[in-house]
């Protein structure tokens, strides 16, 4: 970028300092309040609707009337969607996953009978979908809602769940999804409605950027001719909070840099790279920075940091007032982890070298690599049960890091809310890991710990990734030289565990994941079609298969089912 070589073309309906960001990247500015599909925003304040005007300003429509279905429908979305589904599309933003899955069972029960009726075949069809990545597991609320034409989205689902549902929603199949804010920002889905079921995010107000993407997504176009926006406002402090928002300034894009962390992670990157070594050179490089745009004093940032740097042992500096990397910043900068976070991976680290790896299982090792920014609930009579199944020289392990069985005991009647990065929670995590390691499925542990699949799998990607930094990290710090022979290949066998659709095919006597992975891409994706498939057609789809063993997994399968 400051070379000016490269191009770059930047959109944006939510930003306010746009002219900042231009001079930032030397760039020109091209606005328009140009939509190719008209956008008409309303807001529901008990039984009447108004219209959204410029400025944020609430004028009177309509009196919706009264609300037959208040009983069952305390928010009015039926009536919201009369008109609307199912020739066309709505997505009802919620404030929660477990909002979304109730707004779904809601609507399921009360769509019309002509609704459930349509696209019979395509709803089996994706019902079918999802029950086949799921190996015959299938949400029984997700289940009734999509053949009834309704879904539920959010991060709770497995990204194969996801993209399912997305494409039976783009497709038509489905007519109503229910969302979390997420959607708004990620995933183009468009639909002819949109309503925001309450100005909340979790238990936040909506900010004016997330309010305006999510109605952003009324209108299709080359579909519609114009897309509304309704949001259910309660009277009150939901009301007044609400018109503040509308009222409101769009918000400014900010520099990264100004996070502490991040500005000396770029420090370390810079001098790694042999970009800068000197005052001067990082005084030039941050005023070309939007973060040199929007500080005065850069330069105290600049000199607080390398302070900060050097003192954490991470650069060291000359007698001729130069800047260069220790051993320590180097493994951090190769494993790409930010200094803060390198220092307490490698006490981390030595502190278990030191004690002794176990390694009779590779449960230990699975427990180093736990992330220390994952938070969740703990089921502690789950966690005890796990810590029971540990080997007893495991056990003593833990003992020595503080985790010792009587404080188990103590945890169990006191239930206490663990915050990320203790070590009782980075091994209640570790237990769910293993069980994955040891090819259980995603399903089948979520349900166990009691916590959402795509959570799950999202945890199982952050492990993976983080396994991959530190096994490059260990490579640069003499110290940790066992872990440097110990990690390659639990890397790569986590990195397996992340390909859970193979899990299933695995249970099958003889199929190991290199046959599983071939099953799976000839078509045989769950143990039911292989169960029902000819052992013939297995010799001549798979490679390598002999007569003898097709017919073995095929009566293995069978077994199973």
């Amino acid at each position: 970028l400051i070379a000016g070589s490269g191009q770059i073309v930047g959109m944006s309906a939510t930003l306010a300092n746009l002219d900042e960001v231009a001079r930032f990247l030397r760039a020109s500015i091209f606005s328009t309040n140009f939509r190719p599909v008209h956008l008409v925003e309303r807001v529901k304040i008990n039984d009447t609707l108004y219209l959204v005007e410029s400025g944020g300003r609430l004028i009177p429509e309509m009196n919706l009337g009264e609300n037959k279905l208040a009983h069952h429908d305390p928010d009015g979305l039926v009536p919201l969607l009369q008109g609307i589904i199912p020739r066309r599309s709505a997505i009802i933003f919620c404030p929660t996953k477990q909002n979304c899955e109730n707004v779904c069972r809601l609507l399921t029960r009360l769509v019309p009978r002509s609704m459930r009726e349509l696209h019979a075949d395509e709803r089996k069809a994706s019902v079918a979908a999802l029950s086949e990545e799921a190996d015959g597991k299938l949400c029984s609320t997700l289940q009734a809602g999509i053949l009834s034409g309704v879904a539920f989205h959010h991060s709770g689902l497995t990204a194969d769940e996801r993209m399912i549902i997305e494409s039976a929603f783009q497709e038509g199949t489905i007519s109503i999804l229910c969302s979390t804010s997420t959607l708004a920002a990620g995933v183009n889905l468009p639909a002819r409605r949109v309503i925001i079921k309450s100005p909340m995010v979790g238990r936040q107000p909506l900010t004016k950027a997330q309010y305006l993407q999510m109605v952003g997504r009324a209108g299709r176009a080359g579909f519609d001719v114009r897309g509304d926006a309704v949001t259910i406002v309660h009277p009150g402090f939901e009301e007044a909070t609400f018109r503040e928002m509308l009222a409101g300034p769009l918000m400014e894009c900010r520099s990264g840099l100004s996070d502490r962390s991040l500005l000396s992670a770029f420090l370390l990157d810079l001098i790694s790279l042999k970009i800068a070594d000197s005052l001067q050179d990082f005084d030039d490089i941050l005023k070309k920075t939007l973060f040199g745009m929007q500080n005065e004093n850069v330069q105290k940032e600049i000199n607080e940091c390398l302070a900060d740097l050097t003192e954490k042992r991470m650069i060291h500096f000359s007698a001729e007032g130069r800047y260069s990397v220790t051993v320590l910043g180097g493994a951090a900068f190769t494993a790409n982890i930010a200094p803060l976070q390198a220092l307490a991976i490698n006490a981390t680290l030595i502190e278990n070298l030191s004690m002794g790896i176990v390694l009779s299982s590779h449960f230990h090792l699975i427990f180093i690599l736990i992330p220390f920014n994952v938070a969740v609930d703990v089921d502690w009579s789950v966690f005890y049960d796990e810590y029971r199944s540990l080997s007893t020289s495991e056990q003593q392990l833990l003992g020595t890091m503080g985790i010792q069985e009587r404080c188990l005991v103590k945890y169990f009647v006191e239930r206490p809310k663990l915050q990320a990065g203790e070590p009782a929670l980075r091994l209640y995590i570790a237990f769910m890991m293993r069980r994955i390691w040891d090819e259980e499925s995603l399903w089948s542990v979520a349900e166990r710990f009691h916590v959402p699949r795509g959570w799950l799998q999202s945890v199982l990607q952050s492990t993976c990734s983080q396994a991959s930094s530190i096994s490059r990290f260990s490579e640069k710090v003499p110290q940790l030289w066992p872990l440097k022979h110990l990690l390659p290949e639990l890397v790569q066998r986590l990195r397996d565990c992340c390909q859970q659709e193979l899990i299933p095919l695995m249970a099958i006597d003889g199929v190991k994941r290199g046959r599983a992975r071939q099953l799976y891409d000839c078509g045989f994706k769950t143990v039911g079609a292989v169960a029902s498939a000819d052992p013939n057609m297995l010799v001549s789809m798979v490679e390598h298969l002999n007569r003898r063993q097709a017919r073995m997994i095929v009566s293995s399968a069978q077994v199973r089912i």
